[in-house]
Parts: C-alpha cells; structure tokens; sequence
C-alpha cells in the first residue's frame, strides 16, 4: 500500500463528505440527481487519482478541487451546447425581445421597467420576495441561470464567469441581458403583479 492510500481514506469518503460536497454540488447546481451524479463522479475521479495525490492539501480540499472541476465541467459541456441567437430566448407568454426595445435601442413606452414600489434594501430581507427571485431564477434556460448564480449570487468577477462558462464577454452581455429581462418579466408576473 503506497503512503497516498495511507493519507486518503477511500473507504471513509462516503460517511465522512459525501453530505457536504452534495450540500456544496446543491448551492451550485439546484438539481437534486445532478448533485448526486456529481459527488459520485468526484469520488471516482478521487479513486483515479489517488497515485497524483501530492499531499499538499488535505483530503477534504483536494475532494472538493475534485468536485469544483467537475461542476465546471459540466457546466463548460453544457454552455459549448448554447448558441446565442433570439431562437433559444423566449418568455413564457413568447413575447420577443425586440418587444422591449425601439429600433433606436431605447426602451418601448409600453415596456419601461415600472417602479416595484418598495425599497430594495428593504425588498431583499423578504423571504416571500427571496422565494419568488429563487423560482425566477430556476425558470431561466441553464446558461442563464448558471450565470446569474455565478455573478450576482456569487459575486464573481466577469473575467472568471466567462472562463468557468467558456464564453466570450460579448456572449456574456448577450446572455445577462436576457436573462435580467426574464427575471424581470417573472418577478412582475409572479411577484409584484404590475
């Protein structure tokens, strides 16, 4: 039995992280069976790479390296799938974005953002409000949604969403502004009933 075998405990894995890198997988992802098949996959990918163990880490972090890669992963596979073109966008009531706008790319009087009436400092702290933004956000197509998590939830830099997403900047706006007016559109519909 080599010393890494001796540092990492394979057999422990399941009872001893497996709850927390699912908990981890969950805040990333919000899909239950994606989680789940990304901690086994972190634990296989572990059982391969147990020769390349450098101990320079503990075990704990150099899983959880493991499972970072592998969300990044799928969410680079799942993002090289997407094409940006007004085809793949489209609201629950098909309305087009272009319905948004004037040919001068100001806003169409009939679609300026109305005011939500309330104070959003005050409008954060409201679970009914965080629930709604939380249904919002899971209705987005997966490119929108992961970037949203990845920049407003997570506060990432621009430069390390559209690495982690494998997309260009000009890709990156095209995709946050889509996803802000749906978000927008489901608040108002959901939410604050306009």
């Amino acid at each position: 039995m080599s010393q890494n075998q001796n540092i990492l405990n394979p057999h422990n894995w399941t009872s001893t992280y497996a709850d927390e890198l699912f908990g981890y997988a969950m805040s990333k992802t919000g899909k239950t069976e994606l989680a789940e098949d990304l901690v086994q996959e972190t634990f296989l990918g572990a059982l391969k790479a147990i020769p390349n163990f450098k101990e320079q880490c503990s075990e704990r972090t150099w899983l959880f390296t493991i499972l970072k890669f592998k969300i990044s992963d799928h969410y680079r596979k799942a993002s090289n799938k997407y094409e940006v073109n007004n085809s793949t966008f489209s609201f629950e009531d098909s309305s087009a974005i272009d319905d948004y706008f004037t040919d001068e790319g100001e806003w169409d009087k009939e679609n300026v953002p109305k005011s939500w009436g309330m104070d959003a400092s005050v409008a954060i702290e409201n679970k009914e409000l965080a629930n709604a933004l939380n249904f919002c956000i899971d209705k987005l197509p997966e490119n929108q949604k992961q970037l949203i998590l990845l920049k407003m939830v997570e506060e990432e830099e621009t430069e390390k969403v559209c690495k982690e997403l494998n997309i260009s900047t000009t890709n990156y706006w095209v995709i946050i502004h889509r996803a802000k007016l749906q978000l927008r559109a489901c608040l108002e519909k959901n939410w604050f009933k306009l």
